[in-house]
């Protein structure tokens, strides 16, 4: 009975930590800690054992140490409805903060009194009174604490992130940890973190300091706020600020925190990293959920049966030659280097790689090198030993071993920091990794894709990528068109997505008009599919059943960088291209070109060249117009 070995452990653990014997404490609880560190099972076990964690670091005088494990274990009691496991590891809470934090250690105490006091628990109760009595007559409420404890913000960074990093056993714990850890390291007050629910309301997964009424009230008008600066506006009159937390393959997470600019960490340490840190971890987290519902590599086969490339769909002549390149390397096992614009697909071509080669049977894993703290990007890619660095109480096997036998899709790899080059170089030169802590190298068979929207060429001219890195990954080139270049692909994209939100949202004929249709092709698209996918997805959560989209259903931004003719400014009748004959031979899409062609060198004229103003003419961004001019081969002086 492995919970039972497990539960044995602790209380033996927890007996010799009574008696004064830290090191045969530490003994027993290290193989508990293992065993529960990756599994949503053993929560209740893993619980206890970050409470008794916390003890043996109070023990040892960490108290920062202490107070990440027993704020672990409210959390996971908390999710699990323990009400007095939950109250007994906020005392212990308490305990570790009285000194340093006294408010917030009288806080954790008094709560825990409560609880105890509802519960009918007097030992508790008398312990927790004890300590709120000793805490009110310590003078200064804990000013004589060592200063060393008030400064070591560097560590307390780390020790969070290994705690977030840690709670990925669920996604429901993920983010209780960050509510908590937001809560009691920062100088929030109130928290709430929702996530996507049922007939497109949001469900409140936790919730520090609001009602349910008021955060529910607060969610609905950020459901039904048209634009971002509304959104700001409701916030604000909520005295809160709102965060998005944004995976790549899981539900997006809102979290509000106030007052609004609290939630730094001490010493004015940005809450950036910890975010980031929690994103990947939501991928995680959505990757074995899929895993433990069966979608294994015979989902995989049967998927790149039914498509010659799966989840694309695709009829330009762009994007018909990248299949057919992806098609040619399907029996191969090297590495590709796949290229293209932000929001394009191309994690989407890696996924399709993997699923036409060998290896479809066995896991694909990605992993974007920007979501992760640059110090953590070693262990978090090679791995570590336990006791390789302060907080490492547990062996990690690494995102590398994790994707042994199968894929792992390196996205964003030009942020890879330097450092941590020569270690991924060695890897695809010998297959080998060296995690932290450990003295000899390991071999994994893992194949990489690796995926950039940065020149790396140029990266590697100004110093800030290895050469010889580039010419390891550089191996295949696939290049991801944007979606401006493959514009007669629009139409099917949008009736697909369409067709698919609709049934998510429980939607029933719903239809667009052919005038919507041509404003979505003349688009320039910047945030290309990424971007077209969230406009429709934004109008199917608000139509109704029966809606026609007509472009007064498409975002104002839409419409801006939709619309290249600014009538106020321009006098459109002075364009020959709106003669009754000038466009009889030449169909729709070439009308608009020939017309774009022409207001754009006249403004240009009018403006000598500078872009900024003509852009501005014409009701586009100057971006929007750079693109425009490369794409007719066009100069501003010409």
């Amino acid at each position: 009975d492995r919970q039972a070995i497990c539960d044995s452990r602790l209380l033996l653990g927890e007996t010799h930590l009574r008696r004064g014997d830290l090191a045969r404490c530490e003994e027993q609880l290290s193989p508990v800690l293992s065993e529960t560190a990756d599994t949503s099972a053993d929560l209740a076990v893993s619980g206890e054992a970050q409470r008794l964690h916390g003890l043996l670091s109070l023990a040892r005088g960490d108290r920062m140490l202490a107070a990440q494990h027993f704020g672990r274990s409210v959390s996971i009691y908390e999710m699990l409805g323990d009400r007095y496991r939950s109250a007994r590891s906020r005392y212990d809470l308490g305990r570790a903060y009285a000194a340093v934090q006294p408010e917030r250690a009288h806080e954790c105490l008094t709560d825990a009194a409560e609880t105890f006091r509802e519960l009918g628990a007097r030992l508790d109760i008398t312990r927790a009174e004890e300590a709120l009595s000793a805490l009110d007559q310590t003078p200064g409420g804990g000013d004589d604490a060592p200063a060393v404890e008030q400064t070591r913000f560097d560590d307390l960074t780390h020790l969070i992130l290994l705690r977030l990093t840690d709670a990925v056993a669920s996604r429901e714990l993920l983010l209780r940890e960050l509510a908590a850890v937001i809560y009691q390291e920062t100088g929030a007050r109130r928290i709430l973190i929702a996530e996507p629910g049922e007939e497109a309301r949001d469900h409140i997964v936790v919730a520090h300091g609001w009602t349910e009424g008021e955060g529910g009230e607060l969610l609905e008008r950020l459901r039904r706020a048209e634009s971002a600066e509304e959104k700001g506006r409701a916030a604000l009159e909520h005295q809160a600020e709102i965060i998005e937390l944004r995976a790549t393959n899981a539900p997006h997470a809102t979290l509000l925190v106030s007052p609004p600019g609290a939630a730094t960490l001490p010493g004015g340490v940005s809450l950036d990293p910890l975010l980031r840190m929690v994103e990947l971890g939501l991928d995680v987290c959505a990757f074995r959920e899929k895993a433990r519902e069966g979608l294994d590599g015979a989902e995989q086969s049967t998927l790149a049966s039914q498509s010659f490339m799966p989840g694309f769909i695709h009829s330009s002549p762009a994007m018909t030659r990248l299949v057919e390149e992806v098609h040619k390397i399907r029996s191969s096992d090297v590495t590709v280097l796949v290229t293209g614009e932000s929001g394009t697909g191309k994690e989407l071509v890696a996924r399709a790689i993997h699923a036409l080669s060998s290896r479809r049977a066995k896991v694909f894993v990605p992993f974007n090198c920007t979501a992760v703290p640059k110090e953590l990007s070693d262990a978090y890619l090679f791995g570590y030993r336990r006791g390789a660095f302060t907080g490492a109480v547990s062996d990690s096997p690494g995102v590398i071993r994790s994707a042994a036998g199968g894929t792992l899709f390196l996205d964003e790899i030009g942020d890879l920091p330097l450092d941590i080059q020569p270690k991924l170089l060695r890897f695809l030169q010998e297959g080998e990794i060296q995690p932290l802590g450990e003295q000899r190298p390991a071999k994994v068979d893992v194949r990489i894709i690796a995926a950039t929207n940065s020149d790396l060429e140029d990266m590697v001219k100004d110093g800030r990528f290895r050469e010889d890195l580039y010419y390891r990954l550089n191996v295949i080139r696939l290049r991801v068109p944007p979606l401006r270049e493959r514009r007669s692909e629009i139409p099917t994209l949008v009736n697909h997505y369409i067709g698919h939100y609709a049934q998510k949202f429980g939607r029933s004929d719903i239809r667009i008009t052919p005038e919507t249709i041509d404003l979505l092709m003349v688009c320039d698209w910047p945030g290309n599919i990424r971007q077209l996918v969230n406009e429709i997805q934004r109008i199917m959560a608000r139509a109704e059943d029966g809606t026609l989209i007509t472009p007064d259903h498409l975002s104002p931004e839409l419409k801006r960088i939709s619309a290249p003719v600014s009538t106020t400014n321009t006098n459109l009748a002075a364009f020959g291209s709106l003669s009754p004959h000038a466009t009889d031979n030449l169909s729709l899409p070439d009308a608009v070109e020939d017309l774009e062609r022409r207001m754009i060198a006249d403004s240009l004229r009018r403006h000598k060249g500078n872009i900024s103003r003509a852009a501005r003419e014409l009701g586009i961004t100057r971006r929007g117009l750079q693109l425009k001019l490369g794409r007719y081969a066009m100069s501003a002086t010409s």
